[in-house]
């Protein structure tokens, strides 16, 4: 069943409107949508601050430090950086990041992703050991059971419908949380829209 109203929804546990679009890029229909409730005084997940606060790394990763969620160590540079670590770019142009395990090329790197030393990247430093995991959250639900844990701490501090989300798994299995982006709603599995619907009334 396709949603109504453009993903619009209430989350039937904590009776929130959602936007459920999962594709919330500034000034795109979906950021609109949210924005209008938000306007006429309605409660909606997620709202405008969160959107644009959640996909910049550095304050997805201060905002999950302040929560008391673990995140890796981390630093912000125009250039220079330490492997191993995964570089997110901060700067309207780019959203690819990469992840720099050695120091071959290291240079070469550091100036394509920051324009030639025009715009900060993020850096993440990479413990010995570590695996990076990246798994879908659909309101605060994880196919993957061991992960559901961490995908409701996500939903609930950041109140993001729709969600892939990046961690560190440490080699003695503790979690770093490290990134999030984005989920479009056409993108969700099966077992994820038979979870939505369940979870779900779509607004008509």
């Amino acid at each position: 069943m396709e949603p109504k109203n453009k993903y619009l929804a209430i989350h039937n546990e904590s009776g929130v409107l959602v936007n459920l679009a999962g594709n919330y890029d500034y000034l795109e229909f979906p950021y609109y949508v949210s924005q209008d409730l938000e306007n006429s005084g309605q409660e909606v997940y997620p709202t405008c601050k969160e959107m644009l606060d959640a996909y910049v790394t550095p304050l997805f990763l201060e905002k999950a430090k302040l929560a008391g969620l673990a995140i890796p160590e981390y630093y912000i540079s125009n250039g220079y950086f330490e492997p191993p670590v995964i570089i997110d770019p901060i700067n309207p142009f780019m959203i690819r990041s990469r992840t720099v395990r050695q120091p071959l090329r290291r240079d070469s790197i550091a100036k394509s992703m920051t324009r030639n030393h025009t715009y900060a990247i993020c850096c993440q430093d990479i413990p010995n050991g570590t695996r990076i995991v990246r798994f879908r959250s659909v309101l605060g639900w994880c196919s993957t059971k061991r992960l559901r844990k961490a995908s409701r701490e996500i939903w609930e501090l950041f109140h993001i419908p729709l969600a892939v989300v990046r961690l560190m798994v440490k080699s003695d299995g503790d979690i770093l949380f490290s990134d999030i982006s984005q989920l479009p709603f056409e993108r969700l599995k099966m077992r994820e829209r038979k979870y939505v619907e369940e979870t779900v009334r779509w607004v008509d």
